[in-house]
């Protein structure tokens, strides 16, 4: 099948071969944070369904909860830790992309890279931390893992991202 169409120059979106640089200006920059978003919720999903689980599941022979050993608690306070940080990135480039500042760049191209890492090692550490639990699917915890792994894969992938990133903050030219 083919179409035959004309489109009158009034309804282009930018200048001629211009495509590039808009899409590089608007489409990149909060598509890029859109996916960080949905990054940072699937490891807040998979650190509250770990929190919850560790509060309820108990060890029988020492009747305690899980959340009473300090390893435990230990992986959570890093899962925690990981999960404000990149919430804080997150906000910190979605408002540079609104009002775009000397910084912009590199938080464009760093903040899905960083948010989707961020995710991988939650996950990761919700599955370890839930033991056999987590693959069960009474907890939303083994999607979360599955599900953050299509960020680090979605193009631009994290490498691509940081070879860019590590580009702009060197003077190179990004291609």
């Amino acid at each position: 099948m083919t179409v035959d169409t004309t489109v009158p120059l009034t309804s282009r979106l930018g200048d001629e071969a211009a495509g590039f640089a808009l899409m590089m200006q608007t489409v990149l920059p909060w598509f890029n944070v859109g996916n960080a978003a949905v990054s940072l919720g699937l490891a807040g999903s998979a650190y509250a369904a770990t929190i919850a689980h560790v509060g309820s599941a108990r060890l029988e022979h020492l009747d305690q909860s899980l959340s009473a050993l300090p390893t435990i608690r230990a992986q959570i306070a890093r899962m925690g830790t990981a999960l404000a940080t990149q919430r804080a990135y997150l906000n910190h480039a979605a408002a540079s992309i609104a009002a775009p500042d000397d910084d912009t760049l590199t938080h464009v191209l760093g903040v899905k890279a960083s948010v989707n890492d961020a995710a991988l090692a939650i996950t990761d550490s919700a599955m370890r931390v839930c033991g056999g639990a987590a693959f069960s699917k009474h907890l939303p915890i083994e999607r979360a893992f599955r599900d953050a792994r299509a960020g680090a894969v979605m193009a631009p992938t994290a490498d691509a991202l940081y070879d860019f990133y590590g580009k702009a903050v060197t003077g190179l030219p990004l291609f």
